[in-house]
């Protein structure tokens, strides 16, 4: 990093995560479902209307890129991990009435071992129960996202107290 000025390192961190979300790179892996159970809720909210979320795991390396380029993360870096059973990744997503598609809000990694979440993400890397920090995500998630994107951090701590697992703090 010495010697480089802060906007070459940011394009530099970018084309890295660039390269990590690209699909056709990724080797194909999966895994079993293991301890750690789905789970689904319905909530009526005065924003966004009748919504069905479900917590979801990831069970191939295939999944983990799927979701990466949807949230523009590199949650597909958790390959192998999930291959070897130390991490879970689970997507937290939801679906209103009459869409077929679910719309992806989160994912996290789950240390399956300690019960313990060891990272959560939006769309691109925003962290639950903060705001976008640089323009350019504040420009991206605009409209509803951010609302679901405020709701899934409650939606994420009943599922952690329900599955027992615990914020790695």
């Amino acid at each position: 990093m010495k010697g480089r000025s802060a906007t070459k390192l940011l394009r530099q961190v970018d084309a890295w995560h660039g390269h990590l979300t690209r699909g056709q790179d990724v080797v194909f892996q999966s895994w079993h479902s293991g301890p750690i159970r789905p789970w689904t809720m319905e909530e009526q909210t005065a924003e966004l209307g009748s919504l069905r979320w479900s917590v979801q795991k990831l069970l191939s390396s295939w999944e983990l890129a799927a979701k990466g380029t949807v949230l523009n993360h590199c949650v597909v870096s958790y390959s192998d991990q999930c291959a070897d059973g130390q991490t879970s990744v689970w997507s937290i997503g939801l679906q209103r009435p009459g869409q077929e598609a679910r719309e992806s809000v989160l994912t996290v990694a789950v240390d399956v071992q300690r019960r313990v979440t060891t990272q959560a993400r939006g769309r691109h890397n925003m962290l639950p129960g903060q705001a976008p920090r640089s323009a350019q995500t504040q420009q991206a998630v605009r409209g509803n996202y951010l609302q679901m994107w405020n709701r899934s951090d409650h939606v994420l701590r009943l599922w952690m107290e329900r599955e027992r697992i615990r914020r790695d703090d």
